[in-house]
């Protein structure tokens, strides 16, 4: 399965703004997969139609840190900012 499976990740541009996640707390497993993609090219691949899945490249953990409200129950800026963030790397 390994030598099959691709991912296509979709690119940020310059510089990627929630490309990385933490890699040393509870969300690290967020932090390494990232930091994996970016690594390891095993699984990578650039065409489109050769992938079994699609990745956008975003920490969550990031975005929450930058976006999130603390205390807040409103997640709109959470969604307007993945709603922004798609239509940049699409």
């Amino acid at each position: 399965m390994e030598k099959q499976f691709k991912i296509f990740v979709y690119k940020e541009g310059e510089p990627p703004v929630f490309h990385d996640g933490p890699c040393k707390s509870i969300y690290s497993m967020e932090g390494n997969f990232i930091h994996k993609m970016d690594v390891d090219s095993n699984f990578q691949t650039k065409d489109p139609e050769k992938a079994h899945v699609f990745y956008l490249p975003f920490g969550v953990a990031k975005m929450v840190r930058f976006v999130y409200l603390c205390d807040s129950r409103d997640f709109s800026p959470i969604r307007r900012t993945v709603v922004d963030y798609v239509n940049l790397i699409a």
